[in-house]
Formats: structure tokens, C-alpha cells, sequence
């Protein structure tokens, strides 16, 4: 019957399961998980009014429902189009860029359920922290990228709220929220990668006040050009005469009176083609190549962008460690779908039932799944917490945000690809075929890793200087933060040892913290650094460990707790968390101090002979 039932639809094979548990109530996305986020832990985030969160929550997940048509797997036995695949059956082409034709009318479904105003008083004005959660799962069926346009598009509107001038925001930033105009980034070039300082695109003034003219290039730009809407505003780097400044370059110019002009002078000379989240065309571009230079419009001051820039690419990060969670939880789900279905295998035990059973009862099954759920939880909540740092005005709740965020970006971009992983063995061999989703939200999340920076990069930031920012006071208030949670859950029979565990590997790090500042302090900077990915992955785990301890606590201090298996399941996870990862802390800090890289004196020759 199995040899039968594994060549049709999984769907269909579904009834000839006989077993007793239920699949998740979404494949997609779990709404349930991410209120309780949003409303059970509020020594981390402010929690908002029930009546608003659900409501908008539910909202999402509709559109998900509606506008998914139903998912990967089902699509690939019935020949119906597929959201989710838009970009990855249809990568982008170039001269013109063009997407799959029915990337604009998801894009406009979208737009018309109000998700591009999300933020916008005249809109649904939510909360900064709501607005991510809501993306969230907007995001879980279509992890291509496609709905990247608008998230590039809402933060490229933040960015010109913030430091552009009330000219440049009356003329554009309407166009931007409403679903009109589309809005980018546009930092690197092919020859600086992540090094802006090495950015040659010049900019020089115009004449007219505020205008420049701009030549060089631009590379890796997600959205630089589409073809489907009337305008692309760029968020732009380059050099003036006083360094690197901000400037804002339509895609076409704007009159006076807000009707579009000439096309502005740059060429979109090809795309990338990405091994994921191909829903988004990624782009190397030119500006100035038939004119004096393409028209640009400063934002803030000369020599500043990057000061400016860096607002909207710390947003894009928690974005981006957002979407990797989005990832992880996906694959949680799917996994957790399959591991229902799939009957295999029968128990090792005495006198036990010799039929199959589903594989979800089999041990290293469930340890595949906890792994998941650990990962894509945890990180979700530190990324929740990080947007909820960046609404508050509070100047500890800012330093704390920038020694979180190179975290963020990076702790849940490696493990919950790690999740990933787990999600396909799961799955076994129909892991890895095309007939399910896994192997794609897999490529698309390998990019996450390498998007606003590489982990490599947050973490030459993270111990190069977060640690020692405003004379170490950053990092000692993080550090005090998870004391003060450890100190508070400590008395709880649930989250005591969890507590314990939690303040011995903070001690560990603060040691190896002081350790490696000290060194870099002698002048063993290269010595110091060649440990910072470990040292990044071990401060993740501790962020990590904080934010699990925080929801065992609500969970086994809920009413519910003991006829609840959602709150249970939080305390358990907590647990495989301390006991599988939190607890390779304090070794991996030993070893941080005690012994000398051996990065550190390997050469360029020992690799290559």
C-alpha cells in the first residue's frame, strides 16, 4: 500500500493514513505562535491590544490562504500557477527585466489590501513591531523573494521620512506607500562588495540646489528595474567631495506637479542569477553612460549617507533575520505536515503494536522537529524584540539594539538554514526533489546568510565594535539584561535550572569577551578577530537562550499551562535548546581563551599547495 501511495499527491495520501494526530493548522505560517510572541512576554516587547493584533494577524494569513493557490507540492500534480515559485519556474531576465506575468498581479493583491500602508497614519498605522510580525507571514508562502519589492519599498520610505527634506518627501513618499512606485537600495559596486569605502560612483552639483549629477555603477541592487510599475526610487550611495553622501535617483523624473518626465540616465546592463529567492531581480547597473550624469537628489548632508544609509540597512536586517526565520518556521511546518502523514517504521519496544506508525512518533524525528522549532522560534523572538528596541526612544533601548542587530541579521540567517536542513532529512529522499517545497525554501534561505552583510562582516562588527561601543557600556547592558532574566526566572521550579544554565554561559562569555577585547587593546587585532564567527555564534546562542528563557517562563507561569501542550511544547523546546546548543557555550568560550586561531597564522601558500 506505501509503495502505491507514495506515486500520487501527497494530498491524497492523506486518507490512507490512519493516524491519530492532526497537521498544523497552516503550512504556511503560524499566527497562533507569533500573537503569543506579540502578547506573552513583556519584559521584551510592549504587548499590543488583542483586538488589533489577531485581527491583522488573521488578515495576513488570509491573504496567504487566498493569493497562495495552494502550495508547491499540491502545484506540481495540479497545473495551477504558484506564487511561490513565481521567480524560481521564471527566473528574472534582463534587457528588459522581466518577471513571471503574474508577479504584478500578486503584487498589486497586495497592495490592495493595504499592506504597502502598514505603517502609514493615513493607513493601517500599526506598530513597527506588529508591521514585521504581519510581513512575517505574509512572507511564509512566498519565500522567492517576491514581496521583497515592498519591503525594500516601505523601508526606502522610512529612510526618506527620516532624513529626506520636506520637498523629497512630498514628492515621493506618498507614491511609495500607496503602491505606486517601487524603492531600492543601491550600495555596493563590483569592485567594493561589502566595503562602501571603496565606492567610486561619483556625484557632482548641478547647479540647482540640491541636485547632483551622478556617474559609475552599482551592483547586487534587488529591484533596481522590473517593468512593473511607473517609477523605481533608488536609496543611493556615492562619493561627493566632502565622502560618501545619500541621494535619491528616480527611475524616471518628477515634475513640479508630480506627473513623471524624462527617463533618468542609467542602464540596467544585466541580473544575477541567484541559486534562490529568484522572485526579485538582482541587478548591475550603470548611471551616466549617455549624459553628464544621471540626476540625483541629495538626502541629509554631504558626507553623510552612510550615517543615513545605515537607518535603512539596520531595518533591512531585522528584515532580513525576520525572512530566515520565516524560512525556518516554513520548513518546521512542512516537515511537521509530512511527519503526521508519513506512516513508516513500528516501535522498538516489548509487546508494542507491530503496525506502522506515523514518523512523527519515532525519537530522531522528533529531535529533527524540536530542532526546528527551537531555531525558527527563538530566532523570531529575538528578531520580534529587535524591532520593538528600534520603536522605543529610550537611549539604553538603542544600545542595546546595536549590539543586537549584527545578531539578528546573522544568528537567525545560520540556524534556521541549519533548520532547514533538518526539515528536509525529515522528509527523507522526497526531501530533496522538487515534488515538495523544502529544497527551494532551502535556496532561498542560503541567501540570507550573504544579505546585508555577510555573517563574516556582522561579526567582525560585532567584536570589533559593538563590544567595546560607548566605552563598553553596550555590552554590559546586554550582558546585564540576561542576568536580570536569569535573576527573575530563577525561583520558577520550570525555568530554574534553565536560569542557572543560562548565567553560568553569560559568566563564560563575559570572560572570553573582556579576553579578546584586551587583545585587540595589545594590539592582537588580527589575532583577536580570526575567532569573531565562533565568538558571534556564541553571543546568538546566549541572545537566543534569553529570549527561550523569557517564553518558558510565560508559558509555565500561564493558567493553562498544565492543560496546554502549545505552552508545553514552548518549555520543552526551551529545554532542547539549553541542553543541545546553549550548552556548547561555555566550551567554545574556553577555547576562545585559552588557546591561539589557527586562522590566524595560516597563509594564503598553506592553502594553495
Amino acid at each position: 500500500m506505501l509503495r502505491i501511495a507514495n506515486k500520487i499527491p501527497h494530498r491524497a495520501r492523506r486518507a490512507l493514513s490512519s493516524t491519530a494526530h492532526s497537521p498544523p493548522a497552516s503550512r504556511f505560517c503560524d499566527i497562533n505562535d507569533l500573537n503569543w510572541q506579540l502578547h506573552s512576554v513583556p519584559s521584551l516587547i510592549t504587548p499590543f491590544d488583542d483586538s488589533m493584533t489577531m485581527p491583522i494577524l488573521e488578515a495576513a494569513e488570509n491573504f496567504v490562504n487566498a493569493h497562495g493557490h495552494l502550495d508547491p507540492l499540491f502545484d506540481v500534480h495540479e497545473s495551477k500557477f504558484d506564487p511561490s515559485k513565481i521567480g524560481d519556474k521564471s527566473s528574472p531576465t534582463a534587457s528588459p527585466i522581466t518577471l513571471h506575468p503574474e508577479t504584478k498581479p500578486l503584487l498589486d493583491k497586495y497592495v490592495a489590501a493595504g499592506f504597502t500602508q502598514m505603517q502609514d497614519p493615513e493607513g493601517m498605522n500599526l506598530p513597527y513591531t506588529l508591521s514585521c510580525a504581519v510581513n512575517a507571514v505574509t512572507s511564509s508562502a512566498f519565500t522567492s523573494g517576491v514581496l521583497g519589492h515592498w519591503t525594500l519599498t516601505q523601508c526606502a520610505a522610512n529612510l526618506l521620512a527620516k532624513h529626506g527634506s520636506a520637498e523629497l518627501v512630498s514628492k515621493y513618499h506618498v507614491k511609495l506607500i500607496d503602491g505606486s512606485w517601487t524603492g531600492t537600495m543601491a550600495l555596493s559596486e563590483t569592485q567594493a562588495g561589502s566595503s562602501l569605502l571603496e565606492i567610486t560612483t561619483k556625484a557632482t552639483p548641478s547647479g540647482t540646489p540640491g541636485e547632483y549629477k551622478i556617474k559609475g555603477n552599482k551592483m547586487w541592487t534587488s529591484g533596481a528595474d522590473h517593468g512593473l510599475y511607473d517609477n523605481v526610487i533608488h536609496m543611493l550611495l556615492a562619493k561627493t567631495e566632502n565622502g560618501i553622501s545619500l541621494f535619491l535617483v528616480p527611475k524616471n523624473l518628477v515634475n513640479d506637479d508630480g506627473s513623471l518626465g524624462a527617463r533618468n540616465d542609467y542602464q540596467i546592463n544585466g541580473v544575477n542569477h541567484k541559486m534562490g529567492c529568484r522572485g526579485l531581480a538582482n541587478c548591475y547597473w550603470s548611471l551616466g553612460d549617455e549624459s553628464d550624469g544621471a540626476t540625483g537628489y541629495l538626502i541629509g548632508e554631504e558626507g553623510k549617507g552612510l550615517n543615513c544609509m545605515f537607518f535603512m540597512m539596520n531595518e533591512m536586517r531585522i528584515h532580513v533575520g525576520i525572512g530566515a526565520a520565516v524560512c525556518g518556521k516554513r520548513g518546521l511546518q512542512e516537515s511537521l505536515t509530512y511527519a503526521v502523514d508519513r506512516v513508516q517504521g513500528r516501535r522498538k519496544q516489548p509487546n508494542s503494536p507491530s503496525k506502522p506508525i506515523p514518523i512523527i512518533e519515532h525519537n530522531d524525528v522528533k529531535r529533527m522537529l524540536l530542532q526546528q522549532k527551537a531555531y525558527s522560534e527563538g530566532g523570531m523572538m529575538l528578531c520580534l524584540f529587535a524591532a520593538s528596541l528600534s520603536e522605543s526612544t529610550a537611549k539604553s533601548d538603542r544600545l542595546l539594539l546595536e549590539v543586537l542587530t549584527p545578531l539578528v541579521k546573522s544568528w537567525p540567517s545560520e540556524w534556521c538554514l541549519e533548520a532547514n536542513k533538518w526539515a528536509i532529512q525529515v522528509l527523507g529522499g522526497y526531501g530533496f526533489t522538487r515534488d515538495f517545497p523544502l529544497e527551494q525554501i532551502y535556496r532561498d534561505n542560503r541567501l540570507n546568510m550573504i544579505h546585508e552583510g555577510t555573517a563574516g562582516i556582522q561579526s567582525l562588527d560585532l567584536l570589533g565594535r559593538k563590544t567595546m561601543l560607548a566605552d563598553g557600556a553596550a555590552f554590559k547592558l546586554f550582558l546585564s539584561r540576561v542576568g536580570e532574566a536569569c535573576e527573575r526566572h530563577s525561583s520558577d521550579p520550570a525555568t530554574g535550572t534553565l536560569s542557572a544554565q543560562l548565567a553560568f554561559a553569560t559568566e563564560k562569555l563575559a570572560d572570553t569577551t573582556l579576553h579578546l577585547v584586551t587583545k585587540m587593546a595589545k594590539g592582537e587585532v588580527d589575532e583577536a578577530l580570526a575567532s569573531s564567527h565562533e565568538y558571534l555564534n556564541a553571543v546568538g546562542h546566549v541572545a537566543v537562550g534569553w529570549m527561550w528563557l523569557e517564553q518558558a517562563g510565560a508559558a509555565a507561569s500561564n493558567p493553562a499551562f498544565q492543560e496546554s501542550s502549545f505552552l508545553q511544547g514552548k518549555v520543552l523546546a526551551a529545554k532542547f535548546f539549553y541542553e543541545h546548543d546553549l550548552s556548547k557555550v561555555p566550551e567554545v568560550c574556553s577555547r576562545l581563551r585559552n588557546s591561539v586561531s589557527v586562522v590566524n597564522s595560516t597563509t594564503a601558500s598553506h592553502l594553495l599547495h
